[in-house]
């Protein structure tokens, strides 16, 4: 895939028509939703990892803290839950809460409302239940007195309940707040930028900020009662005038910036002439990275856009990529949207570059695409100049023996990632689990009835090799760097023949990168780990060699704390809720150390514990509205 720039609205706007013209049906396009109205209805209204541990702060009053569990050292991830040591600021209900975590007991002493709770539908109208208020998605950077709250905002529609009809042209939308708790009972917000699309993720390195959106067009081809019965070519001659009629406003995104109390300012999120597309086609959504500095505010000036999809984000300290898995041909006629399960060769992860060296905006670099679909994020790791990414190749009947395990290495040139080498035959008839890459070692896990863990020299990116594989019971499906050439997993135990018996913490030796052992294990039976999906909710505490993970059993939530002393995993206990939960039901969310003390950030309040003996210290009940 090479890349192509363009100079003007108008060249892109006739690209966009020429590609859509052929390929709109009587339905539309791919990926662009029909707008369903009733015969004179009105329209409807418009988501090597860095040490956990901070130095003392004695002039600020700052204890040693741990900070999120990011996957590359340097490189800053949003988190529902963030601490400098003094404060603690999280996430819930659509609010930003503010703890003092300086005395014996978590205590607020500040809040704010990252929605507009004065959005409600009119009267006779409804919002869906997924929209509403107490299931916002919000995460944060925390840098200094200012918090950057990241708000993923679905659209709260307000629509007729008609009986057969669908809300359509919903378009998700993104919104970014800068909020100074320099005042901590007082946050206020500075600015707020709120663009068309879904906030992907986001990455920050040395205070500069880069989201990544992905934007959906908003044209529309309405479809009435009496239309469904029109024929489908009639159907199709109206669309591509409806394309034909199209502004540049109806394919790009556009933002809305508001500072303080001054009128909000609206324009296009990505100047024509910063848009680029890869040669060959690869739809109509825009991927935008946008870059700011939290000390100099928010803005769009300078934010890049590629005509891609993506959904999976990865940043080292000087490059971002965004990677999308492809099923067959996702930009085929809508009339041919009937499609046999594709084959292998047919799923391709396609992934693109950007340069985000320096506090400059992102330069669109390179694309690529390689066979068969990653696990997440963590399949792709950047190292001098050279990406890894590891995918797992499907049989195309759907049977796992024949499936496979590649990993790839790529590097840029003339605006493509072109494949410098591979290694295949990981985990015949299985599937990757876990991914993990430390300087020129890689590590990876799959698994169907037992686990191999392999270990990958890759110091040489032309012919990356296997050195050496361990078969166990159970998976990994998160591995951590413990020092002293010891690695973590974190998954399932399970039977010879495959069946899960409860999570698993796990203990490996690999100085010898020929021979992996076992060193060691902890199975709480019957439970699982939120940390197999989610990283950020692993904490590791180097300094007293403590590790904590959330875990579910048919008990309810808890935090399962695990000491590892040489070659050793020792359960030092299972923090629990000292307070029934409000609503009948609890969520574990994150696991904090501040000091000598624990804290567990649930959904309703945090609690404290001591470190040394995990005694409960107090609990903090979130306040309703």
């Amino acid at each position: 895939m090479g890349l192509t720039s363009f100079d003007a609205c108008d060249d892109v706007l006739d690209h966009l028509k020429t590609e859509a013209s052929e390929r709109v049906g009587p339905w539309g396009l791919g990926g662009v939703t029909e707008a369903y109205a009733a015969e004179g209805a009105a329209e409807d209204s418009a988501a090597l990892a860095a040490p956990q541990d901070a130095g003392r702060d004695d002039s600020g009053g700052a204890q040693s803290h741990s900070t999120t569990n990011v996957q590359e050292a340097g490189v800053d991830e949003p988190d529902v839950a963030k601490t400098d040591g003094r404060l603690l600021v999280t996430t819930t209900g659509g609010d930003l809460r503010i703890v003092d975590v300086t005395g014996d007991a978590p205590r607020e002493v500040g809040r704010l409302a990252l929605t507009d709770p004065a959005a409600k539908p009119a009267p006779g109208q409804t919002i869906a239940p997924e929209f509403a208020p107490e299931t916002v998605d919000a995460s944060v950077f925390l840098a200094g007195d200012r918090v950057v709250a990241l708000v993923r905002q679905n659209p709260m529609i307000a629509y007729d309940m008609m009986p057969g009809y669908a809300p359509g042209g919903m378009t998700s939308t993104t919104a970014v707040l800068l909020i100074d708790i320099s005042d901590p009972a007082e946050p206020v917000v500075e600015s707020r930028l709120q663009v068309d699309g879904d906030y992907l993720d986001a990455r920050m390195v040395d205070d500069t900020v880069r989201l990544v959106v992905s934007s959906y067009p908003t044209i529309e081809f309405p479809m009435t009662e009496a239309d469904a019965n029109r024929p489908e070519d009639e159907l199709t001659e109206r669309n591509r005038a409806i394309v034909e009629e199209s502004t540049i406003a109806d394919w790009l995104p556009s933002y809305t910036f508001t500072s303080g109390d001054s009128e909000p300012e609206t324009g296009q999120l990505v100047s024509c002439e910063q848009v680029s597309r890869p040669d060959e086609f690869a739809g109509f959504s825009m991927l935008s990275v946008l870059t700011f500095d939290p000390d100099d505010g928010l803005g769009a000036d300078g934010s890049v856009g590629v005509l891609t999809d993506g959904d999976t984000v990865y940043a080292s300290q000087d490059r971002l990529y965004v990677a999308t898995t492809r099923w067959g041909d996702p930009f085929a006629p809508s009339d041919d949207a009937i499609r046999s399960m594709p084959a292998s060769g047919d799923v391709t992860t396609g992934i693109h570059a950007f340069d985000i060296t320096g506090n400059v905006p992102a330069r669109y670099l390179a694309s690529g695409e390689v066979e068969g679909r990653i696990l997440g994020r963590y399949a792709m790791s950047e190292h001098e100049g050279v990406l890894r990414v590891a995918t797992t190749i499907d049989s195309r009947s759907g049977e796992t023996d024949t499936s496979e395990s590649v990993l790839y290495t790529l590097e840029e040139g003339d605006g493509e990632l072109v494949q410098l080498g591979q290694v295949g035959g990981l985990g015949k008839g299985e599937q990757i689990y876990a991914v993990r890459y430390f300087g020129d070692t890689g590590y990876v896990v799959t698994f169907r009835q037992v686990d191999p863990l392999y270990v990958l020299d890759l110091s040489d990116p032309a012919a990356p090799a296997v050195t050496g594989e361990l078969k166990i019971t159970g998976y990994s499906a998160y591995l951590h760097d413990a020092g002293d050439d010891r690695l973590l997993g974190v998954g399932q135990e399970a039977s010879a023949d495959g069946q899960v018996l409860g999570a698993q913490i796990s203990l490996f030796d690999v100085a010898d990168p020929a021979a992996p052992a076992k060193l060691d294990g902890h199975v709480v039976p019957g439970a699982w780990s939120q940390t197999e999906w989610d990283p950020q909710a692993f904490l590791f505490w180097a300094d007293t060699g403590q590790v904590v993970v959330p875990i579910e059993s048919t008990t309810g939530p808890s935090a399962l704390v695990v000491r590892l002393d040489g070659d050793t995993v020792t359960e030092q206990g299972q923090v629990t809720r000292t307070e029934s939960p409000r609503d009948g039901w609890a969520w574990l969310r994150r696991t904090v150390v501040v000091g000598d003390t624990l804290y567990t950030v649930w959904q309703d309040g945090v609690q404290a514990n001591g470190l040394a003996d995990l005694e409960p210290r107090g609990w903090l009940a979130f306040g309703q509205p």
